[in-house]
């Protein structure tokens, strides 16, 4: 009796070898369906960010419509808890989504956030927020490392051609002001990842610098000339200078905006004014010739 029962639960039993290919099998699946996996979840993540791009444009569109000129921003720049301003040297600044209440709330002329509130109000005016986009994440790429806009400390400055002059008499000067203007430091919430994103470190072998922002959005990449100076422009650089969005009726392929938190997986997201959102080979980016801002280097698009 007792030898029958163990020649049955021998014969029940898995060998060595059965298990040892059953793992092999395993290990074979795994390694097919990871790659796959991750390739799905990417696509999705782009797919997310290509809507957002594509919500954006129809907000630039109306407020274009509205206002006979393009935003100053998407979002805005990150503001400073002791002024409400967009101060580069600010070591304490509000969080997003601290700006957007400071934005979209009403204050007393008691209360503490009173001033800041006032000027934060005063810049937003120029920004698609939050007249004509008032959800946060569509400013969000699912690939951007920081997952929440109530995320402390989470600035970085990025040099830019603006019009804003939050230290003047007004906080914007006029166009005609912009001749020879230089680039300026702004804060922006590394968030938002359609006004600043991080630099592209290796364009080879698709790194960023997630500490490093570099400005994706603006009116103005180069400085207003006179006639004289747009006549000597090379080739390059005039067609640069036609396509801003300082002017009334850009070319269709002006880029609005791009982003690089897909460029880990060798991609950028970028809008053109036509409205087209497109995944396009991070190789298509090239240095930026004659470019006063100095770190805006990948903005130029090869053909």
């Amino acid at each position: 009796m007792t030898s029958n029962l163990r020649v049955r639960n021998y014969r029940a039993a898995f060998t060595l070898i059965e298990l040892l290919v059953v793992i092999a099998i395993i290990a074979i699946l795994a390694a097919i369906l990871f790659p796959v996996a991750g390739t799905v979840q990417e696509s999705a993540r782009r797919g997310a960010t290509m809507s957002n791009l594509q919500k954006i444009h129809q907000a630039i569109s109306a407020y274009e419509l509205d206002n006979r000129e393009y935003p100053e921003f998407l979002f805005g720049p990150a503001i400073c808890r002791t002024n409400g301003l967009p101060d580069p040297s600010c070591s304490d600044f509000y969080t997003m989504k601290e700006t957007a209440a400071l934005v979209t709330g009403r204050y007393r002329s008691t209360d503490p956030e009173y001033v800041a509130s006032r000027n934060a109000r005063k810049i937003f005016t120029k920004s698609l927020y939050p007249e004509y986009i008032r959800d946060l994440d569509t400013f969000q790429s699912r690939n951007n490392v920081v997952a929440t806009p109530s995320v402390t400390g989470k600035v970085g400055l990025a040099s830019r051609i603006s019009l804003l002059n939050p230290a003047g008499p007004t906080f914007y000067v006029p166009r005609t002001a912009a001749l020879g203007l230089g680039a300026q430091q702004i804060p922006f919430y590394a968030y938002d990842a359609f006004d600043a994103s991080p630099l592209i470190t290796n364009i080879n072998n698709n790194t960023i610098d997630n500490n490093t922002l570099v400005a994706r959005y603006s009116r103005l990449w180069m400085p207003v000339v006179d006639n004289t100076t747009l006549d000597s422009l090379s080739p390059a650089n005039l067609q640069l200078y036609q396509r801003q969005l300082l002017w009334a009726r850009p070319p269709a392929d002006t880029v609005v905006t791009m982003t690089t938190h897909h460029v880990p997986k060798g991609k950028i997201l970028v809008l053109f004014q036509s409205g087209t959102a497109k995944v396009l080979d991070v190789r298509k980016l090239s240095p930026l010739p004659a470019n006063p801002a100095g770190d805006s280097q990948f903005w130029q698009l090869t053909n």
